[in-house]
């Protein structure tokens, strides 16, 4: 299969995974086989179908071919970011999709990195826990970085404070984070920014400790090409 014609297959798959797929997509004809087991085949060398419509075979030697394909999605909420790796493969015959399907091999959720009362100090268990997520990334590493541009790191604060002093402090926070994501994989040092947002956006109420927590936080936020 040339590259053009691999582009093209996956253009078609690209747009049947925006749709949704009935079971009686995933089924063709059955097929005509000789007294030894073989695949009857008419002048024209295509294969001769029954008239039933109960098989989920794509047998090579009628054209199928089995395309596999693998994006990553990226996330983010309030409370985190989620990235999910799906794993797409589709059977194919010329230009058509007869059949497809989505799998989620990887499912990882990067929670916010939270902080004590002013402090700037990346504290041990949300290092394990950005260790772990890079772990799990590690694999798919490249597709990852197929579709970005950059990886913000934002920091923010709880309302306390003056706004000078919490824009420095919320800068502070998210280059900690960064440090330690370059320190991991001195890769990303390419795409990270730091961005401060100081009291800005908060995500829970300031009336109390629950909220000022929550609020004071980074997050990871994907700027996609």
């Amino acid at each position: 299969m040339t590259d053009k014609r691999f582009a093209t297959l996956i253009a078609g798959l690209v747009v049947v995974l925006g749709q949704p797929l009935t079971a009686g997509a995933a089924e063709v004809d059955g097929y005509i086989r000789s007294s030894d087991g073989s695949l009857v085949t008419s002048g024209s060398g295509d294969c001769v179908r029954t008239t039933f419509k109960d098989s989920t075979e794509y047998p090579e030697e009628c054209g199928y071919e089995r395309v596999v394909e693998k994006a990553a999605a990226v996330e983010s909420g309030a409370t985190g970011t989620e990235v999910t790796i799906v794993e797409s493969a589709g059977v194919v015959k010329g230009d058509q999709v007869v059949a497809v399907t989505d799998v989620a091999i990887t499912e990882v959720t990067i929670n916010n990195v939270e902080f004590a009362f002013d402090s700037a100090e990346l504290s041990p268990a949300y290092k394990a826990e950005l260790d772990t997520a890079s772990e799990f990334l590690r694999p798919h590493r490249s597709l990852l970085r197929q579709g970005l541009a950059y990886l913000d790191v934002i920091g923010y604060t709880d309302s306390s404070g003056n706004d000078a002093y919490n824009q420095k402090l919320s800068e502070r926070r998210a280059q900690a984070v960064a440090d330690y994501l370059v320190e991991q994989d001195p890769s990303r040092a390419s795409f990270i920014r730091v961005v401060g947002r100081g009291e800005a956006d908060p995500i829970a109420s300031n009336a109390t400790e629950a909220g000022h927590r929550q609020n004071r936080r980074v997050v990871l936020e994907v700027v996609p090409k």
